[in-house]
Protein backbone atom coordinates (compact mmCIF):
# COMPACT_ATOMS: atom_id res chain seq x y z
CA UNK A 1 0.00 0.00 0.00
CA UNK A 2 3.11 2.06 0.40
CA UNK A 3 2.85 3.13 -3.41
CA UNK A 4 -1.02 4.37 -2.67
CA UNK A 5 0.26 6.52 0.18
CA UNK A 6 3.23 8.26 -1.95
CA UNK A 7 1.10 9.03 -4.84
CA UNK A 8 -1.42 10.84 -2.15
CA UNK A 9 1.26 12.59 -1.52
CA UNK A 10 2.74 14.04 -4.40
CA UNK A 11 -1.19 14.54 -5.58
CA UNK A 12 -1.47 16.73 -2.54
CA UNK A 13 -4.57 14.14 -1.19
CA UNK A 14 -5.90 12.73 2.28
CA UNK A 15 -6.49 9.10 1.63
CA UNK A 16 -10.07 7.80 2.93
CA UNK A 17 -10.35 4.31 3.30
CA UNK A 18 -13.62 2.58 3.21
CA UNK A 19 -12.74 -0.87 2.51
CA UNK A 20 -9.74 -3.23 2.19
CA UNK A 21 -9.51 -6.97 0.60
CA UNK A 22 -7.00 -9.37 0.34
CA UNK A 23 -6.16 -7.84 -3.11
CA UNK A 24 -7.32 -4.58 -3.34
CA UNK A 25 -7.99 -1.48 -0.99
CA UNK A 26 -10.84 1.02 -2.06
CA UNK A 27 -12.18 5.03 -1.10
CA UNK A 28 -11.44 8.21 -1.80
CA UNK A 29 -8.88 10.55 -2.20
CA UNK A 30 -9.83 14.00 -0.82
CA UNK A 31 -8.17 17.57 -1.93
CA UNK A 32 -8.40 20.27 0.47
CA UNK A 33 -9.15 18.80 3.38
CA UNK A 34 -11.98 20.98 5.45
CA UNK A 35 -12.23 23.88 2.49
CA UNK A 36 -13.77 23.22 -0.24
CA UNK A 37 -13.24 19.54 -0.26
CA UNK A 38 -13.77 17.52 -3.12
CA UNK A 39 -13.46 13.67 -3.36
CA UNK A 40 -12.37 11.05 -6.18
CA UNK A 41 -13.45 7.68 -5.67
CA UNK A 42 -10.30 4.90 -6.37
CA UNK A 43 -9.64 1.00 -6.22
CA UNK A 44 -6.06 0.08 -5.52
CA UNK A 45 -5.14 -3.06 -6.44
CA UNK A 46 -2.19 -4.28 -3.92
CA UNK A 47 -0.32 -6.79 -6.05
CA UNK A 48 -0.04 -5.15 -9.36
CA UNK A 49 -0.17 -1.39 -7.77
CA UNK A 50 -3.01 -0.55 -10.10
CA UNK A 51 -4.65 2.68 -9.27
CA UNK A 52 -7.93 2.71 -10.63
CA UNK A 53 -9.73 6.41 -9.94
CA UNK A 54 -13.47 7.18 -11.48
CA UNK A 55 -14.64 10.41 -12.27
CA UNK A 56 -17.80 11.92 -14.18
CA UNK A 57 -16.00 10.65 -17.60
CA UNK A 58 -15.69 7.15 -16.26
CA UNK A 59 -12.54 4.78 -15.18
CA UNK A 60 -8.74 5.52 -15.85
CA UNK A 61 -6.44 3.01 -14.38
CA UNK A 62 -2.87 4.38 -13.62
CA UNK A 63 0.25 1.83 -13.09
CA UNK A 64 2.28 3.10 -10.22
CA UNK A 65 5.91 2.40 -9.41
CA UNK A 66 7.10 1.59 -5.88
CA UNK A 67 7.12 5.31 -4.97
CA UNK A 68 3.80 6.10 -6.26
CA UNK A 69 4.66 7.59 -9.33
CA UNK A 70 2.65 7.13 -12.33
CA UNK A 71 4.50 4.98 -14.97
CA UNK A 72 4.53 6.12 -18.83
Amino acid sequence: MKPLVYYCRWQGAALRLRGRGETAVWGQLVYNPGEAETAQTFRFNLQTWELTLEDETGERTIQLDEMGVPEQ
